[in-house]
C-alpha cells in the first residue's frame, strides 16, 4: 500500500472541505444580510398594507353616507324653496320689493352641490387609488414572502451542506494521521 499517494489524497480532501467549509459559510452569512433585508421589507410592507387598508375603510365608510348627504341637500333645496314661497307671500308692502329666496341662496345651493359633487368625486377617485395600493402592496408582500421562505430553505441546505463539508474535513484528516503515521513506521 502506497501511504504517501493515499496521505496526498487525504491531503487534497482535507483542503478541498477546508476551501467549501469556508464557501458555505460565506454564502450562510450572505444569506442571514438577505434574509434580514427581506424580513424588513415584509414589516414594512406589513404595516404599509394595514395603513392604506385602515385608510380605504375610512373612505368607503364617508362613501356609503353619500346619499344621505345628496337627500339633505335635497331636503335644503325643497325646504329653501317653500320658505321662498312662504317669504314672498308675506311681503306684501308696495314699500318693498319681493325678493325670491330661492333666487337670493340659489347661486349659494348650487356650488354647495357641486363642492359636494366635486368632494365625493374626489373621494371616489382616492378610495380607487388606495384599492390599487392595497392590492399592490399585498402582492409584493405575499411575493416578499415566498422570497424569504426560499432564503430561509437556501440557509437550511447551505447548513447541511456545511456539516457534510465538515465531516468531510474531519475524516481527511483522520485519513492523513493515520497514512502519515503508516509512512513513519515504514521510514
Amino acid at each position: 500500500m502506497d501511504h504517501e499517494y493515499y496521505y496526498n489524497a487525504a491531503k487534497s480532501r482535507y483542503y478541498n472541505a477546508c476551501s467549501e467549509i469556508s464557501s458555505c459559510e460565506n454564502r450562510i452569512s450572505t444569506l442571514q444580510d438577505q434574509r434580514q433585508k427581506k424580513v424588513n421589507q415584509i414589516n414594512r410592507l406589513e404595516t404599509e398594507v394595514k395603513d392604506n387598508q385602515e385608510a380605504l375603510d375610512d373612505i368607503v365608510l364617508m362613501l356609503k353616507s353619500e346619499e344621505a348627504l345628496n337627500n339633505k341637500v335635497t331636503d335644503i333645496s325643497g325646504k329653501t324653496s317653500q320658505a321662498s314661497t312662504a317669504f314672498v307671500g308675506m311681503v306684501h308692502s308696495s314699500d318693498v320689493a319681493s325678493k325670491s329666496l330661492s333666487d337670493a341662496y340659489g347661486d349659494e345651493l348650487t356650488g354647495t352641490k357641486r363642492a359636494l359633487s366635486n368632494a365625493l368625486t374626489n373621494m371616489r377617485t382616492k378610495k380607487n387609488n388606495l384599492s390599487a395600493k392595497v392590492s399592490g402592496s399585498q402582492s409584493d408582500l405575499r411575493q416578499a414572502k415566498s422570497d424569504l421562505h426560499d432564503i430561509d430553505n437556501s440557509i437550511k441546505s447551505t447548513k447541511s451542506s456545511l456539516g457534510d463539508w465538515r465531516t468531510t474535513k474531519k475524516n481527511a484528516s483522520y485519513d492523513m494521521e493515520y497514512h502519515r503515521r503508516k509512512m513513519n513506521e515504514a521510514a
